[in-house]
């Protein structure tokens, strides 16, 4: 084989190669966005709640969006961590960790969204559940519909009932006057771990 030919041949490969690589970060990034989009609207949801629902809360704010499992394309395994801040400088991670005796459950997308593509022109589709658990459709890019403010959430509830019971938080309680002058911080970064270190998160 000449000199000639085997460059060709390299080229070749090297293109090939290109493109598969620039196929598999675009479908990467579409995964990701969707997962963005569908989490943003996820973590208003939660919240909204605790803030109109809990008073003595002075900050909420979330963990990466975990993705684990696979390559991660699923939808199926992603999941946040909402961490309380009381007024007295205690926080809590709102995760089943042991850290309470009573089993929690996590806010994963099992729980609280499904994300997928549209099969027909590839949109995005993404449901929130309301607090009877009702999948609803929602757009990204627009405000949070009234009918997918939690009322009452029980999940939400029975952990922050664990965490004030067991001193965890101090002067937190479930009311009407809410915490509106709780600080949020949202996170949409995007991190792939194993689900073992899911836990380790700080």
């Amino acid at each position: 084989m000449s000199k000639r030919t085997k460059s060709i041949l390299l080229s070749l490969l090297c293109f090939f190669l290109l493109v598969i690589g620039g196929k598999f970060y675009m479908d990467r990034m579409k995964v990701d966005n969707l997962y963005r989009h569908g989490f943003q609207l996820y973590e208003e949801q939660i919240a909204t709640y605790l803030k109109e629902h809990y008073s003595g809360i002075s900050k909420i704010e979330f963990s990466p969006i975990f993705i684990t499992g696979g390559k991660g394309e699923s939808f199926l395994q992603g999941r946040v961590v909402p961490v309380v801040y009381d007024s007295y400088g205690n926080k809590v991670y709102l995760r089943n960790d042991g850290f309470v005796e009573k089993v929690l459950v996590d806010y994963s997308m099992v729980f609280g969204t499904d994300l997928d593509f549209n099969v027909n022109d590839g949109s995005e589709i993404i449901n929130l559940r309301d607090d009877k658990r009702r999948h609803n459709s929602v757009i990204w890019g627009q405000p949070l519909p009234e009918n997918l403010k939690w009322v009452d959430h029980e999940t939400t509830d029975e952990s922050m009932e664990a965490f004030s019971s067991e001193g965890h938080l101090k002067g937190v309680e479930k009311n009407s006057l809410g915490s509106p002058k709780a600080e949020i911080v949202y996170n949409l970064e995007i991190r792939r771990i194993d689900e073992r270190d899911l836990d380790k998160w700080k």
